[in-house]
């Protein structure tokens, strides 16, 4: 594909401007911020050491430095500077660094929390959205930095939509991925009646879940159409990617994708408020703004 044809498609698809942009460093940045303030750090200070296992790169830093960390005192500073960060980087505020520090804290934050055995991928595609806007010019628009800047600097609007089209195709790769993933693994045997539901009773079954929602135990009664549901879920992941670049079967693909998370959590116990607060990474924002200024 020649390069006018990507740019027209892009053109058409992603919104051009720097307010969309900064939006997004809002949402991405706020919803980690939301999520570092509701959760509570003291258990994690009151682990010891020693049952820690270290991952990837955390490998390099000496035990000292975990055995302060890991205290009530230690954590909190963990904590406070996570907290201090993604304030600027939600609000704009000093963007080029904020956005960089919270990357590495967020990062940090994740890596301990899988180096105490705990794997979630809620919360992977807002990372890879945070490597994004630590390097792209999110602070051009919707910033404290831009209010305070008395001349903006011009760029092409590329600089500001393929940033947008990058995370967009990043989450739509964690559904079609995963639905690869799954007929790699299992093939047409993990469309199988008796698959979801002895799935979905032993996480009920254990006490790793912040929910205890008993749907599951009904599965069983009715796991002949539960089958088709899983075919059709299936089915969405492999089509996630439509999303991109055809709007008008978007807000289907991620209405699905809303009933869908919601379905988890009541019938598995499992909940991905990070990955659907990502969701709002397609919404043109630029076009909401003139639409209401124009009501205005």
């Amino acid at each position: 594909m020649a390069p006018g044809s990507i740019n027209a498609v892009i053109d058409r698809v992603v919104p051009q401007g720097p307010f969309a942009l900064g939006v997004v460093r809002a949402i991405v940045n706020g919803t980690f911020l939301i999520s570092t303030l509701l959760t509570s750090f003291y258990a994690l200070g009151s682990l010891p050491p020693t049952i820690l296992r270290p991952t990837g790169v955390m490998k390099l830093l000496p035990w000292s430095f975990y055995d302060q960390l890991l205290t009530p005192s230690g954590i909190l500073i963990l904590k406070i500077s996570m907290v201090l960060s993604l304030v600027s980087s939600t609000i704009g505020f000093g963007t080029v660094i904020s956005t960089r520090t919270s990357l590495v804290l967020v990062l940090f934050y994740q890596g301990l929390l899988r180096s105490f055995g705990h794997f979630n991928h809620d919360e992977m595609s807002a990372v890879y959205f945070l490597v994004v806007l630590a390097f792209t010019p999110c602070s051009d628009a919707f910033s404290i930095d831009s209010w305070m800047r008395k001349t903006t600097k011009e760029r092409p609007a590329f600089a500001y939509a393929y940033p947008i089209l990058l995370m967009q195709l990043l989450l739509a790769w964690s559904y079609f991925s995963s639905a690869l993933i799954k007929l790699r693994v299992a093939g047409l045997k993990y469309l199988s009646a008796d698959n979801l539901p002895a799935l979905a009773i032993f996480h009920s079954l254990d006490n790793l879940h912040d929910t205890s929602f008993k749907i599951a135990f009904m599965l069983p009664q009715i796991k002949q159409y539960v089958a088709v549901a899983v075919a059709f879920v299936l089915v969405w992941e492999l089509l996630f990617p439509l999303a991109i670049f055809w709007q008008r079967i978007r807000w289907w693909i991620l209405g699905i994708g809303v009933v869908f998370h919601f379905a988890t959590l009541f019938v598995m116990n499992i909940f991905f408020p990070h990955q659907l607060a990502m969701y709002l990474v397609f919404v043109n924002w630029e076009k909401r703004i003139r639409r209401i200024d124009n009501q205005r």
